[in-house]
């Protein structure tokens, strides 16, 4: 009899553990799918590549690696006597450009003139060539004019300064360096401009939606989470195979693997608050909390 009750007793207990287990995973398997997470996230930011747009040497780097730089900051100057000197040039081409407009001007006003008083002392077609030199004598002078222009800019050109407050990074220019036109010297991370981006399983992103909260927690500050809101969902990842091949077929890799990964795809969280003490480096590891409720 008492062998018989003690083991209605553990039936029963066993019977708690298992409904108890099940609450757990039915509660584990919710918080899944509305609180979806990822340790596979990345803080970003906009890197700007500083590109010079004239060339020559450095003659001006007052700036060194990893610094904070506002916005206008003076990040190098490039030797501008080159530059002054075409500014000079151009200059002197539109006064030459200017007086011989002058000198159009008074020829074709005389010939005018002397048109109406006596219609026999010059020709039409000479009077019609006059008021050409005196319209080709005015292009010239526009002309000279943008070309003034352009050598100023290319002056202004040789102070490179920061777009946007940021960082500089990876500065690998010198004193005396020589830069080339329309090609990247340096870059400069944005401080404005960081995001996250959180790679999710593609079984996880049927609950989330734009405007989610967002919570993250970057390793490098553990203990201090950062918030955001989900602001766009992937959509499309590169695949490895289907690349067309010589004969334009699509080629595919023959798959042996048992079990089947879940693609990721990127969900851009923007953050809505940084707490004081923080600080943001692009490419660093980040867990991110998606709350879809």
């Amino acid at each position: 009899m008492n062998k018989g009750k003690s083991g209605f007793i553990r039936y029963i207990v066993t019977l708690g553990v298992v409904i108890a287990a099940g609450f757990v995973l039915a509660g584990l398997f919710r918080d899944y799918l509305l609180y979806p997470w990822t340790r596979d996230g990345h803080v970003r930011a906009q890197i700007i590549r500083i590109t010079p747009r004239v060339g020559g040497p450095i003659v001006e780097l007052p700036i060194h690696d990893n610094q904070a730089v506002k916005k206008g900051d003076l990040l190098f100057r490039i030797d501008p006597r080159t530059y002054d000197l075409a500014v000079e040039q151009a200059e002197a081409r539109l006064k030459q450009a200017r007086a011989t407009k002058l000198v159009k001007e008074d020829r074709a006003t005389r010939a005018r003139t002397l048109h109406s008083r006596d219609r026999g002392a010059i020709s039409e077609q000479a009077l019609v060539r006059k008021d050409n030199d005196l319209l080709v004598a005015v292009a010239n002078v526009d002309v000279a004019e943008a070309n003034l222009h352009a050598a100023q800019l290319d002056r202004e050109f040789t102070e490179v300064r920061a777009p946007v407050d940021g960082y500089v990074t990876n500065l690998l220019l010198r004193y005396g360096s020589q830069t080339v036109a329309n090609q990247p010297a340096l870059a400069l991370v944005d401080t404005g401009s960081f995001w996250v981006h959180g790679f999710f399983k593609e079984t996880q992103i049927r609950n989330i939606r734009r405007g989610n909260r967002a919570v993250i927690q970057l390793m490098a500050y553990p203990d201090t989470p950062l918030d955001g809101v989900v602001e766009s969902m992937g959509w499309g990842i590169a695949q490895q195979d289907g690349a067309p091949d010589a004969d334009l077929l699509p080629a595919i890799n023959p798959s042996f693997d048992w079990i089947r990964l879940a693609q990721r795809i990127p969900v851009r969280i923007r953050l809505t608050h940084i707490p004081t003490g923080v600080e943001l480096r692009a490419g660093t590891t980040a867990s991110v909390f998606v709350i879809t409720e």
